[in-house]
């Protein structure tokens, strides 16, 4: 039996959550190895930690939506529905703005300018890498319905 390309996964890796952790891991080491000074303050990490459990909450609310139209969130297997409602009704990539908004808070919360840094390069890699593929699979499985739902709802904001 050969898999249809409606069937098969955006992608075999897991993007998103390996491109998130490689941003943080990355950013503490050059943090270590080449510490930038003045970036830490409380202001930052009140801040910080806001943006964290803004960006959490988010994430909940993207999975809870995403379950209950019965359809994956696990970024490497294919969809079973084409979700547009709750917080994909204003962007196709919630869930990629909290992963954003995640690397983003945790470098406030920690001072880490590298982890700040690295945060446009998340952005092009999960572009790239994660959502472009998604949505070829979105234009496979679901065709005119997708067009129309990418043609009113952007892609980030």
């Amino acid at each position: 039996m050969t898999t249809t390309e409606q069937e098969r996964p955006p992608t075999h890796i897991p993007w998103p959550p390996l491109l998130f952790a490689a941003a943080v891991v990355v950013g503490r080491a050059l943090d270590h190895f080449a510490p930038v000074s003045g970036f830490q303050n409380r202001f930052f990490e009140i801040i910080g930690g806001v943006v964290i459990a803004l960006a959490l909450a988010n994430d909940v609310w993207c999975a809870t939506t995403l379950r209950r139209h019965h359809t994956t969130v696990l970024p490497h297997r294919p969809v079973s529905v084409m979700v547009t409602t709750g917080p994909y009704r204003r962007s196709r990539n919630p869930i990629y703005i909290s992963e954003l908004a995640l690397t983003l808070g945790l470098a406030l919360l920690l001072g880490s300018f590298w982890i700040a840094l690295s945060t446009p390069m998340l952005f092009l890699a999960l572009t790239k890498l994660a959502i472009e593929p998604e949505e070829r699979h979105l234009r496979a499985r679901f065709g005119a319905a997708f067009e129309a739902y990418a043609a009113k709802t952007p892609r980030w904001l």
